[in-house]
C-alpha cells in the first residue's frame, strides 16, 4: 500500500514565488474609454471622482498599461465624457425641427403650444388633480415586435400584436382555422378579429403581392418580395429602426387620405447622422437606439447605405418620384428614434417633453395594440407644461444626462438634476475638507511625536489580521507535493 502511494507522488516546483514581469503596453483609445466606463457602470459614484483618483482606479486594474493622466484626460474630453465640463459635450437639440400637427384631436384639458426653447409641448388648460385621467390614445403607427417575427412567420404568434398562440387557440392539429383567423394565402395567423381587421390590408400589401403582382395598381407601390428580404435582414442584424420605418412608410403609402404622412412629417425631426455624432462623442457605450452597438463612422455609413438600398427596393415608385432619397431615409430613422415609445409611434404622447420629475404617468397597455392612458402624476396648475420622463428617474444624474444627450440631444436642467448635482458637489467638498483635516491631524501627531522623542527610532509592530480572513493571494516559496489518483 505504501509503495503504491509513493508511486503516485509527484514533486513539482511552483514558481509563483517569483515576481511576474509583464511587459508594459500602450492601450488603444477604445480600451481606455471602455475601462473608464466599466468603472462607472459598476459604481456610479465614481463618475464624480477627480482625474487623479479615476486614473488610479484604471491603473490598478491594468497595471501594465503605459497610460498617463494627461492622455486619459485628453481622451475623455475627446469623447465628451468630461462630467465636470458639460459645455464641451455635443448636443443636437437645437437642430431638431417640428411643425404644427394637422388633424389632431385634443382632450378638453390639454392644449399644444410652440416655444422657441422646447418646440412643441402639451400644457394644461385648467387645474388638474393628482391621479386625474387626462387622455388615452391608440397607436398612430403600430410596429409588431421584431423579436417575435420568426414565431409570426411560423403561425405561432399573432401576425399583428405578436401574442403567442396557445395550442387551444390554434386547434388540436396545431393549425388554426377557427373563426377565420388564419390567412388564406400564407401561414400567418391573427389572434382576434380586431387584429385581423386592423392588419389585413397592410399584411396583404407587404407579404402577398408576390403571389398577385399585377392584381392592382396600389400593390405596385410596395414590392413584397423586397420587403420580406428586408424583414429577414433586420431580424439577422437586429436593426429595429429600419424594420420600423419600413412598416411606417408602408402604412403611409397605403393611407389614401395623406393625413398620416403629414402627421409623421410634423413630428420632431432630426437626421440619424446627426444623432450618431452624439453617440460617437460618448464612445457609444451608453446608447440604446441601436442595441448598444458601436461602429466607426465608415462602417456605420456603410450599414446605413445598405439599409437604404433594401428600403428603396421595397418602395420603387416613391424612389422614382423623388419622395424618398438617402437624406429623407436618414431623417425617417432619426424621427422614429426620438419619437417612439416601446417601438410604437403615438401622435399626442410624442408631444410630451422631458422632465426627470414628470408631471404625468404614462401607462402602456399589456396588449401593446390597445395603446396607452395618461394620468396626472401630481397636481398640475393651469398653464403648466405636461411632462414625461424619457429615462429612468432612479438612475444617477450623470447617467440620465448622458442618455438624454445621446438619445435626445440635450442636457437636462430640471430641478431634480440641479439639486442632485449640488448635493454631489456638497459631498465632494465636505469629503475634501475632511480629508485635509485628517492630513493636518496626522502632521500634527507626527510633529508632536518628533518633539517628544527627538531622533529616537520608532518601531511599529506588524498589524495582525483580526478578522482572520484568508489572504486573497498565496505564494509558495518551496516545493509542494501533488498526489495523483
Amino acid at each position: 500500500m505504501t509503495t503504491e502511494i509513493l508511486n503516485n507522488i509527484q514533486v513539482m516546483d511552483i514558481n509563483d514565488h517569483k515576481e511576474e514581469t509583464e511587459e508594459s503596453v500602450v492601450p488603444f483609445e477604445r480600451q481606455i474609454i471602455d475601462a473608464v466606463i466599466e468603472i462607472w457602470k459598476e459604481d456610479p459614484s465614481t463618475e464624480t471622482l477627480g482625474f487623479s483618483k479615476l486614473h488610479g482606479l484604471v491603473k490598478s486594474r491594468h497595471k501594465n498599461w503605459a497610460l498617463s493622466e494627461k492622455r486619459m484626460r485628453t481622451l475623455l474630453k475627446k469623447y465628451g465624457l468630461l462630467v465636470n465640463n458639460p459645455d464641451q459635450q455635443y448636443t443636437y437639440a437645437s437642430e431638431i425641427r417640428s411643425q404644427e400637427t394637422p388633424d389632431m384631436e385634443l382632450p378638453d384639458k390639454i392644449k399644444v403650444l410652440q416655444t422657441s426653447k422646447k418646440g412643441k409641448g402639451l400644457y394644461a388648460k385648467k387645474n388638474v388633480k393628482k391621479g386625474e385621467f387626462l387622455w388615452e390614445e391608440k397607436p398612430l403607427f403600430y410596429v409588431p415586435a421584431l423579436a417575435n417575427m420568426t414565431l409570426i412567420k411560423n403561425g405561432k404568434a399573432c401576425s399583428y400584436c405578436g401574442k403567442l398562440l396557445t395550442q387551444g387557440t390554434r386547434g388540436s392539429s396545431g393549425v388554426s382555422y377557427l373563426r377565420g383567423l388564419d390567412c388564406d394565402v400564407c401561414s400567418e395567423i391573427w389572434c382576434s378579429k380586431e387584429c385581423k381587421n386592423t392588419d389585413s390590408k397592410l399584411h396583404a400589401l407587404l407579404k402577398h403581392n408576390i403571389y398577385n403582382p399585377s392584381k392592382s395598381n396600389t400593390r405596385k407601390n410596395i414590392n413584397a418580395n423586397a420587403y420580406l428580404a428586408l424583414q429577414d435582414y433586420c431580424l439577422k442584424e437586429q436593426w429595429n429602426a429600419l424594420y420600423a420605418i419600413t412598416r411606417i412608410y408602408a402604412d403611409i403609402v397605403s393611407d389614401k387620405s395623406g393625413v398620416k404622412q403629414k402627421q409623421f412629417s410634423a413630428m420632431a425631426r432630426i437626421s440619424q447622422e446627426t444623432r450618431y455624432k452624439a453617440l460617437d462623442s460618448s464612445a457609444g457605450s451608453f446608447d440604446n437606439f441601436q442595441g448598444g452597438a458601436l461602429f466607426v463612422q465608415e462602417q456605420q455609413e456603410s450599414l446605413w447605405k445598405e439599409g437604404f438600398s433594401l428600403f428603396s427596393n421595397v418602395f420603387p415608385i416613391s424612389v422614382d418620384d423623388g419622395k424618398i432619397n438617402y437624406e429623407e431615409f436618414m431623417y425617417m430613422l432619426g424621427t422614429y428614434n426620438i419619437n417612439n415609445l416601446d417601438s410604437i409611434i403615438f401622435l399626442l404622447q410624442s408631444h410630451l417633453n422631458h422632465n426627470c420629475e414628470p408631471s404625468t404617468t404614462v401607462k402602456l397597455s399589456s396588449n401593446r395594440t390597445e395603446g396607452l392612458k395618461v394620468y396626472a402624476a401630481r397636481d398640475i396648475k393651469a398653464g403648466e407644461e405636461l411632462t414625461t420622463s424619457y429615462v429612468n428617474p432612479s438612475h444617477t444624474v450623470q447617467q440620465r444626462q448622458r442618455e438624454l444627450r445621446v438619445n435626445w440631444g440635450f442636457r437636462c436642467a430640471c430641478e431634480k438634476c440641479k439639486n442632485e448635482l449640488k448635493e454631489q458637489h456638497r459631498r465632494k467638498s465636505s469629503s475634501s475638507q475632511k480629508s485635509n483635516s485628517e492630513k493636518d491631524s496626522i502632521r500634527e501627531m507626527l510633529s508632536n511625536t518628533k518633539a517628544e522623542l527627538g531622533d529616537t527610532e520608532i518601531t511599529l509592530d506588524d498589524p495582525k489580521n483580526p478578522s482572520k480572513e484568508r489572504r486573497k493571494s498565496v505564494r509558495f516559496d518551496e516545493k509542494v507535493i501533488a498526489v495523483s489518483k
